[in-house]
């Protein structure tokens, strides 16, 4: 089940994207393209993130490597097709929690990423106590992110940059019911939703400060004109 859900989650996240690029009146051919390359990036970078986690022992597919290889995918693509830059982010952005709900539906029924001792309601039995049932809230939670995500989507009020910053929060404070906090104070997965959020920012701040710019050389010229014609 576990295998059938995660390919099952790259099947249909692009498979939405593909759907809201369409919308958008992007071509087809650049829907393909950018499916290929998006399905290359996120599958090397989950394996490769899944195989670093484990010290280099064994191999599997960690998801926050996989997103993070769609957020680097959209980033390449659209400096490829630069007049589609905005729907690439949108669509790829979109797709993101509908491909980590499901894919922790695969790890819920597999019982791995354990949650940390909890014996409340809806408590799950791991292998030596009960604990928190971390993966199917985590799946509860984005496949929520996702529908609220495509609704905002569809009337035209769907911000990439802010959704990608919420989705990367909201899986920080999950991960802190992760039993992965009983050793660290800070796990990996938190860390690249840091970078994430750090990378939006970043990138904003400087868009904003290209803008003004431009806007200040422009008022700038006019300016010199308007002196120009004065004169003579």
């Amino acid at each position: 089940m576990y295998s059938i859900m995660i390919g099952l989650s790259f099947i249909l996240g692009n498979a939405a994207a593909a759907i809201a690029l369409k919308m958008r009146k992007v071509p087809n051919n650049i829907i393909i393209y950018s499916v290929a390359l998006e399905l290359t990036i996120s599958m090397y970078l989950g394996v490769m993130f899944a195989y670093l986690l484990a010290g280099g022992k064994s191999y599997g597919l960690n998801s926050t490597g996989g997103a993070v290889g769609i957020l680097l995918g959209a980033l390449i693509f659209s400096k490829i097709t630069p007049m589609y830059k905005d729907s690439i982010f949108s669509a790829y952005i979109l797709a993101l929690p509908l491909m980590y709900g499901i894919g922790k539906i695969g790890c819920a029924f597999a019982g791995c990423c354990g949650g940390i001792g909890y014996n409340g309601l809806l408590h799950v039995h791991g292998k030596s106590r009960n604990v928190f049932p971390i993966q199917a809230v985590e799946a509860a939670v984005f496949l929520i992110l996702f529908a609220v995500s495509a609704f905002f989507f569809l009337k035209r009020k769907y911000s990439p940059a802010v959704a990608a910053v919420i989705y990367a929060l909201v899986k920080i404070l999950l991960d802190f019911l992760r039993d992965t906090h009983a050793e660290r104070v800070i796990t990996a997965n938190q860390i690249m939703c840091m970078a994430v959020v750090a990378g939006i920012v970043v990138g904003k701040a400087v868009r904003k400060d290209k803008r003004k710019g431009s806007a200040s050389g422009i008022c700038g010229n006019g300016s010199g004109e308007g002196s120009a014609e004065g004169t003579e």
